[in-house]
């Protein structure tokens, strides 16, 4: 089979396995895969539409169209940077931290049945191989 074709067929499925999770909190997976993202990394440090977009690889009108999305649902809320007044940083809502859990319990449990039958050897050397292809097509000019 080819390694795309296998690619897309395990995303597939994950996206199969949380479409109830999101469709009870109103959003789609990427906007959920963005929420997650801001979730955990917000607390780090500031986010911008870049860091999604570079994240995700996505393009500039995508990224802002899920920010749209998840502003409108009021998930988050974008607030202008106390250096730069034109950026707009991105933060979490109570409402987005409310289905904080929600979000991660559907992770770990993805990751759980994802990784039934295979030892920790073949995860590591999945996530290495993983890894490179990915590299490999942020290098390709399409």
């Amino acid at each position: 089979m080819e390694t795309g074709k296998i690619i897309n067929r395990i995303s597939n499925r994950l996206q199969r396995c949380s479409r109830s999770i999101q469709n009870a909190v109103g959003i789609g997976q990427a906007q959920a895969n963005v929420l997650k993202f801001i979730l955990v990394e917000s607390p780090l440090r500031a986010i911008y539409q870049k860091d999604i977009e570079k994240e995700f690889g996505l393009r500039p009108p995508t990224v802002t169209e899920m920010l749209n999305v998840l502003e409108k649902k009021e998930y988050i809320k974008r607030v202008p940077d106390e250096n730069d007044g034109r950026r707009k940083k991105i933060m979490f809502t109570d409402k987005a931290v409310a289905i904080k859990d929600v979000l991660r319990n559907q992770v770990e449990t993805s990751e759980q049945v994802l990784l039934q039958n295979i030892t920790p050897e073949e995860h590591q050397q999945f996530m290495k191989i993983a890894q490179k292809m990915l590299a490999n097509l942020e290098h390709y000019r399409y």
